[in-house]
């Protein structure tokens, strides 16, 4: 025979346990509320960081590109088309918007881009041809550049200069949504090929 004061011990032990659980239940929510901010925090600034690292590193490649093209299209009237035709195919993945291109001779090959040129909205005579992009859309501002071609930067112009350097702006877009957007700029130089047959 089983006495009742076994039973009462046990269901008070369990009641016991059973108050624990619950105290170590809310102790881990509270836990959780407390460490969950600085996780996804950690998690997604690394997932932007590294989409904004792929972005700048096409950007660079881009400018590289667009440089090369310069230099070898250095005496045809289409030359600034061709350039601003190849950023418009290669921009699409990218997180964000063009802004504004640059080509502009340049002396040397660690020339930066010359002064009023980085910052001025219109070409500079002998200096640079400067293209600003609205919306993004670098594929219309090649058409205008097809129809109407700079003269500030001429054909002729590019056949003196040793150099002709690529300014690319990009406007990078958070994935996140958390912040508004991240200016980057790459900016490339590029001899003149030569023309071997004149």
């Amino acid at each position: 025979m089983v006495k009742k004061g076994l039973f009462r011990r046990a269901r008070s032990a369990d009641a016991a346990k059973e108050r624990r659980t619950l105290k170590e239940r809310g102790a881990t929510m509270v836990e959780f509320a407390l460490v969950a901010p600085l996780f996804f925090l950690v998690v997604f600034g690394g997932i932007e960081l590294g989409l904004m690292f792929r972005s700048y590193l096409a950007l660079e490649d881009l400018s590289r590109t667009a440089g090369r093209i310069a230099s070898i299209e250095r005496g045809d009237p289409m030359a600034d088309a061709a350039i601003l035709d190849q950023i418009a195919s290669a921009v699409g993945p990218l997180q964000g918007d063009v802004t504004r291109v640059v080509i502009f001779s340049a002396p040397s090959l660690n020339t930066e881009v010359p002064a009023g040129c980085d910052t001025a909205g219109a070409s500079i005579p002998g200096f640079c041809n400067v293209y600003t992009v609205t919306d993004g859309d670098v594929a219309s501002v090649a058409m205008s550049a097809q129809t109407t071609p700079q003269t500030a930067l001429t054909p002729a112009s590019r056949q003196s200069p040793n150099n002709v350097g690529i300014y690319i702006e990009f406007d990078y877009t958070y994935a996140t949504g958390f912040f508004d957007t991240l200016t980057l700029s790459s900016t490339s130089v590029e001899a003149i090929e030569r023309d071997l047959n004149s």
